[in-house]
Formats: structure tokens, sequence, C-alpha cells
């Protein structure tokens, strides 16, 4: 393998794509989120583990500056290790735990802030899959928002 191959590929650059398949809209009272995984190799690959997190994203404004803070809420490694090779895709399905609770807490200022989780703050969810590549730097990942409702 070349050097510009080694770096390339040292980066996460042309390595694989990941594909996330979740429900948009998923009820406040599920206990559970089934989705699958799916990873295409650019080139051969031999893949460690896929981690899928439930991730919360808020935003904090204070005068004219605003910063978002990300928190991970629940995640599953699937440590199904598995080597692929160039052009082939393979599908893992996943079950992620989920657990909103009554509040919602995060670090604000080295202190925790507790909000109602029936407030009218607004929230924002993603779920997030993660590629743990050999080899690789820079793990390719792929995120879908969802949304949680009181829909059953």
């Amino acid at each position: 393998m070349s050097f510009f191959k080694k770096l390339k590929q040292g980066l996460g650059i042309g390595t694989a794509k990941v594909e996330l398949d979740v429900p948009t809209y998923i009820s406040k009272n599920s206990k559970e989120v089934e989705g699958k995984v799916t990873v295409t190799a650019q080139s051969d690959q031999k893949v460690k583990s896929i981690k899928v997190s439930l991730v919360e994203k808020t935003t904090i404004r204070t005068g004219n500056e605003q910063r978002e803070q990300r928190r991970e809420i629940q995640s599953v490694v699937l440590n199904e290790s598995f080597e692929i090779k160039k052009d082939e895709s393979r599908t893992v399905p996943f079950t992620l735990s989920v657990d909103l609770g009554d509040k919602v807490s995060f670090g604000l200022f080295g202190g925790t802030l507790e909000i109602s989780a029936s407030s009218n703050t607004p929230q924002v969810f993603e779920i997030v899959a993660t590629v743990d590549l050999e080899g690789v730097a820079l793990d390719p990942t792929a995120g879908k928002f969802v949304s949680f409702t009181n829909q059953p």
C-alpha cells in the first residue's frame, strides 16, 4: 500500500460509508428503539465494533453568545467484529434502550440544571452510529434526528 493510501486510510478517507435506519418519531413511552446500521466498504476493512448512541443537544444562550452542549443519554456497543471487502455492504440490527425519565439534567457552569421533561423547553435528540474500524483514526459516523411524541 502506498504512503498516500495509508495516510488516507489512517484519516478515515475512503474507508467506509455508514447509513442509519431508525424511525423519525418515537413514542415518549417507548423503552427501546430498534434500527439498523448499514456499513458499505469503500476499501477492504475490518470492523471492530459499532456504537449506537442517543444524544441530546441543548443550545445555551447567554447575552450574544450561543453554545451547543451534547449529552449522551444511552448507548449500546455491538461488539460484532467482521471483515468487509470493497463495495460490500453489511446491515447490523440493534436495539437501544431508552429512558428519558421525568427530568432532563445537564451540567451548566459547574453545577447541574434539571428541567422537567414535561416543560415547554425544546429538546433536540439525535441517534448516532459510529463504526470502529481497525487502523483508522477518524471513524465513520451517521446520525439522524428523532422526535419523541406523545403518540403510542
